[in-house]
């Protein structure tokens, strides 16, 4: 039993340590975010977010309860930008618990992006100026006219131009292809490692 100890401790030191795939975002309390790289996507406090590696991007906002009457109310919609690498970070808020305290963080945009150890992460916040009257807010429409204007959250753009649904496609690609790029994309980052793993081999054997 004792010599089996030995070469069992050594091929465990030599095996390398598995690395983070992408980046995991944990969403704090009260934060709630609407669109990921340019595409709507919903999660909530709690909830992690699954990001590619490189330039990231998001719509935040968030939802507090608000004075005695504890009425939820929801902050201005900001942009984020950052940059990251197979790491897990946490983008929060500071506690909101009245109309000044609201009214003080849609004007400062504090946020917070810390990694694992609790270290601030560098990133850019800008408010997504709402535009006229709005029953439901069409993010990624505003959020391709704010990367076209160039504010300081802003990212390089293609040139796009929005197909018969008001879906916004990159010119130089086929519209329907597109399309299946960008949900192959979404359900990828959504799926598990399992997942991954099967989808990575079947494309594996495909191309075989």
């Amino acid at each position: 039993m004792t010599r089996l100890i030995w070469p069992t401790c050594l091929l465990a030191t030599l095996m390398p340590l598995p690395a983070l795939a992408d980046v995991e975002l944990t969403l704090g309390p009260c934060v709630k975010v609407q669109a990921v790289q340019g595409s709507e996507q919903t999660a909530g406090s709690g909830e992690s977010v699954t990001l590619a590696d490189g330039t990231q991007q998001l719509v935040v906002e968030c939802t507090a309860e608000i004075g005695r009457e504890k009425v939820l109310e929801t902050s201005d919609a900001f942009v984020v930008r950052f940059e990251a690498a197979e790491t897990a970070l946490t983008l929060s808020a500071p506690e909101i618990e009245s109309r000044n305290q609201m009214d003080s963080f849609n004007h400062q945009g504090n946020w917070q992006l810390t990694d694992r150890q609790g270290r601030e992460v560098a990133f850019t916040a800008d408010v997504l100026e709402k535009e006229g009257f709005q029953l439901v807010r069409d993010y990624a429409r505003e959020l391709a006219a704010y990367n076209r204007s160039g504010s300081v959250a802003a990212v390089a753009v293609p040139e796009l131009k929005t197909n018969q649904d008001g879906l916004l496609l990159d010119s130089h690609v086929d519209p329907d292809q597109e399309m299946v790029s960008r949900m192959l994309r979404y359900w990828y980052l959504k799926a598990d490692e399992q997942t991954r793993k099967e989808w990575d081999s079947w494309v594996d054997s495909s191309n075989q």
